[in-house]
């Protein structure tokens, strides 16, 4: 429903009962107060001497007293005064009984009042208006009831209702329109705005909405706008997630391809051997071995850089003893150890050293870190790991991964952690490599508030420390 149907429909809804509610009142109103002040007209009247006058006509004494002068006229204009009284007037005592044989009985309606505990009750005729009065005297006696009968004048009959609620109608009516007619130029600006939300919709909101005015309208359209920067940014950051996935996609897919052929190579090399009944070749198995290995890794790191991706809320922090960290990563990598002829040691305390982080991604870190330190050294080298208690504060820890292999010249150790940044020393030794280990070991150690420094002196080796 439209605003300017809805506004319709509610005044209408609203006003017709408002009017012909407080029309009804109005008019119950003006009959009550004719029949209140009538009541107390009579009563004061009754006090001043009619009562009297009136008790001694129901005694039916005649009193014939000559009097001149000043006393008959005082007593003839009495006697009109009476006369006038008593030609719409009855009286009746307690009981109902006439004082006068010429007054008619008392209505049903207006005796059953009376008798119910009402001091004043009235019934109404129309054409023209006409009031039947009974009105019980604060006393007994002859005079107790009486009742008057007197015109009320046409605003008091039903066609002075009907007049009322016409008007009150028209009123309410011309109150309706000049509503609609005030509501105009909102609902004009309101149009104006969805059409323009609209083509902003179709465009990606790419522009505002023009803001005109300081009322509740130009509120809304300034809350569209705020809206609208969100929805821009958010739509930023997905196009910017889309083109990093897509990239990230076509990048892995050829990552992944390169391992997985040198794979199927030496398992291939493998397969014929046996079925030629030649040994298996000590380097198609470890090559198979290492290639496996790479892969595995790849999948982890990638499986991590999606995670921190994700943002904060993707971290899953609880206490964790490093130790087991340590054993798990060391027994991970001990066959490409082995495979590639390097020593590969550990050095952790004898007590426990708890750390509250995210132990997967700690995990993977260090075993970036190890691994980078395997692939990248000679035959006959070594990589130690090596945990450590400092005695900075409780729960103060250090985790170093030292190998004896090239190094890094300093000139990249700055860059060395940038994602997808890799060095010359590691594109020679490893071109298939994504870039992404050392980027996540950082990521990690920013995350959990960690420090992550790398020295690589010039004689080769490098030696890369996580502190808390």
């Amino acid at each position: 429903m439209k605003l300017r149907t809805r506004l319709l429909v509610t005044v209408v809804g609203i006003a017709v009962p408002v009017v012909v509610g407080l029309a009804l009142f109005a008019f119950g109103a003006r009959r009550r107060g004719l029949v209140e002040s009538t009541y107390e007209a009579t009563v004061q009247h009754m006090e001043a001497g009619g009562r009297e006058r009136c008790e001694a006509r129901s005694q039916r004494r005649e009193e014939r007293v000559e009097r001149r002068g000043l006393r008959g006229r005082e007593r003839r204009s009495r006697r009109a005064r009476r006369a006038r009284f008593s030609r719409d007037r009855h009286a009746y005592d307690e009981r109902f009984a006439p004082t006068s044989p010429d007054a008619p009985p008392v209505p049903t309606a207006l005796r059953e009042a009376i008798e119910g505990g009402e001091v004043a009750a009235a019934t109404w005729t129309e054409d023209p208006v006409h009031v039947t009065l009974a009105m019980r005297m604060p006393w007994d006696g002859p005079c107790a009831v009486l009742v008057i009968e007197r015109d009320a004048g046409p605003m008091l009959g039903w066609r002075g209702l009907l007049q009322v609620v016409g008007l009150s109608a028209l009123v309410a009516a011309l109150t309706a329109l000049a509503a609609l007619f005030a509501l105009g130029p909102v609902v004009r600006r309101l149009r104006l705005l969805t059409e323009a939300v609209r083509a902003r919709a179709k465009e990606g909101y790419g522009d505002d909405v023009p803001v005109q005015g300081k009322d509740e309208v130009a509120e809304l359209a300034a809350a569209f706008n705020d809206a609208s920067a969100e929805i821009r940014e958010r739509l930023r950051d997905l196009s910017a997630r889309d083109e990093a996935m897509t990239r990230l996609l076509a990048s892995t897919t050829h990552d992944i391809m390169v391992p997985l052929t040198v794979l199927q190579g030496h398992l291939s090399d493998a397969w014929s051997a046996a079925r030629a009944g030649r040994p298996v070749g000590e380097a198609s198995l470890g090559g198979a071995l290492e290639e496996a290995h790479y892969l595995g890794n790849l999948m982890r790191n990638l499986s991590a850089a999606a995670r921190m991706d994700a943002g904060e809320a993707m971290l899953t922090r609880h206490d964790f003893d490093l130790r087991d960290v340590v054993e798990r990563v060391i027994a991970r990598h001990r066959p490409i150890a082995t495979e590639r002829k390097i020593t590969l040691e550990r050095a952790v305390p004898e007590e426990p050293v708890i750390a509250h982080a995210d132990s997967t991604l700690v995990e993977q870190a260090l075993s970036n870190l190890v691994s980078n330190a395997l692939r990248y050294n000679d035959p006959g080298g070594n990589v130690a790991v090596v945990l450590d208690v400092l005695p900075e504060g409780e729960g103060a820890f250090e985790v170093r991964v030292m190998d004896d292999g090239p190094g890094i010249p300093e000139e990249e150790l700055e860059r060395v952690a940038e994602r997808r940044f890799r060095g010359g020393e590691a594109r020679k030794r490893s071109p298939t490599g994504l870039g992404l280990g050392l980027h996540i070991v950082r990521d990690v150690a920013e995350r959990h508030g960690w420090s992550l420094a790398f020295d690589s002196p010039e004689g080769g080796g490098l030696t890369v420390t996580l502190r808390n």
